[in-house]
């Protein structure tokens, strides 16, 4: 049986320039206990249960700020709200890859050239 690595969420967060507040925490902590993979809605109930000041906006926005950094990923799911886990998925990392190929495109097109960032 192998454990999961112990992060440092506060830490993770500050990195990509989030805060990590309580209703934060308790998004993170649902998701990453969470077997399967949740809606918002289900997010929210589960995090109202670790910090009852967690809003469904604070969730939705939350979840959104952990996507563009590809620290979890949505599954949209027909008739059905978009099921959320931590990580980014195959295919979130494609789109990813595709939209940057087609920024520096465009970016070239007009006579710049993107030049890569390290994380820091």
């Amino acid at each position: 049986m192998t454990t999961a690595p112990v992060v440092d969420v506060p830490s993770l967060l500050a990195r990509v320039g989030m805060r990590a507040t309580p209703p934060r925490l308790a998004i993170w902590q649902v998701l990453h206990d969470a077997d399967g993979e949740p809606d918002a809605v289900e997010l929210l109930r589960r995090a109202q249960c670790l910090e009852p000041r967690t809003s469904l906006g604070t969730v939705y926005r939350f979840l959104r700020e952990l996507e563009l950094h590809g620290l979890a990923s949505s599954r949209p799911v027909a008739h059905e709200r978009s099921r959320w886990r931590l990580g980014a998925s195959a295919e979130s990392t494609s789109r990813n890859t595709e939209a940057v190929a087609a920024v520096a495109r465009l970016a070239a097109a007009f006579g710049y050239r993107l030049v890569p960032v390290a994380n820091v």
